[in-house]
């Protein structure tokens, strides 16, 4: 298992909210856990795109020689106790990963859309990659944040996507996802795994708990104007308990719970001892 962790705020907090469910599971299923605290990329290059890169060079370092089987996770992802073993039925040629649903799901798209006006605009998996500036002749996408790898087979086509792409610009091209997905599902090398191996947290948020997000046409300033009034009146909590209780039905569900990017105020709300919904409310 390998992941990169880089900036002290941010190791903190995965070392806080991360690292003892990912312990737990390489203990449970016999993986070594490897986070990478230093740029395997130091080039300026590298330094003037995002750090989520730099995955596309794990397999070329000298310990990925010793594994069959590498587990990339992002570290913005919690585990659930739950889990199964990943790996299992994973093919070694093949890159085990789960298929980006926002992209067959009109709800989602529709609501995130709305509420992030910036966003690349893309209905469908040919529009997600025609965008970029890619082919549009692949009709799925798989998420990058969490894949089961393989050193000997796929080394070649993660340092092809490293070296020939660059970023385009903010979050809102999903740095290197969208032409890590179009290399490995055009090569025919994707094997489909259990979708609650990435389930992302705001995805799951815009389309089963919209009342915890702002209104799109809100006033800029509106929504910490109504957190003070709220604090006030004693609803603060209140939304807390609500919002925490949304963030655990989702953990529950999940086998690795994808936040979205390092949120500690949402990770200290999961609540990880617990095996079922049942018990949180207990």
């Amino acid at each position: 298992m390998v992941t990169i962790s880089i900036g002290e705020t941010y190791h903190a907090s995965w070392k806080k909210f991360c690292e003892p469910n990912w312990k737990q599971y390489a203990d449970k299923y016999k993986f070594d856990l490897i986070c990478l605290e230093r740029p395997l990329d130091s080039s300026e290059r590298a330094s003037n795109r995002s750090v989520s890169w730099q995955k596309c060079l794990i397999l070329g370092q000298d310990f990925a020689s010793g594994y069959d089987q590498i587990v990339w996770i992002d570290s913005d992802i919690m585990i659930n106790g739950h889990a199964p073993d990943i790996t299992t039925g994973v093919p070694l040629d093949k890159v085990g990963g789960v298929q980006d649903e926002s992209y067959y799901d009109g709800v989602f798209l529709k609501r995130a859309f709305k509420l992030w006006p910036t966003s690349i605009i893309n209905y469908t998996p040919q529009e997600y990659y025609s965008t970029y500036g890619l082919p549009g002749d692949c009709d799925r996408v798989l998420n990058a944040g969490v894949m089961v790898l393989s050193p000997r087979f796929h080394r070649t086509i993660l340092e092809h996507v490293y070296s020939t792409y660059e970023e385009k610009g903010g979050r809102e091209w999903h740095m290197e996802m969208r032409p890590l997905s179009y290399e490995v599902v055009k090569a025919g090398a994707a094997h489909w795994i259990d979708p609650r191996f990435n389930v992302v947290w705001p995805a799951e948020e815009i389309v089963r708990y919209p009342f915890l997000l702002s209104p799109p046409d809100a006033p800029r300033g509106l929504t910490t104007r109504i957190k003070r009034k709220l604090q006030k009146i004693g609803e603060s909590s209140r939304l807390k308990n609500l919002r925490a209780a949304c963030l655990n039905a989702t953990f529950q569900i999940s086998f690795f719970f994808h936040l979205g990017g390092m949120k500690t105020d949402e990770m200290q709300l999961v609540n990880q001892r617990p095996r079922t919904w049942w018990d949180v409310v207990e």
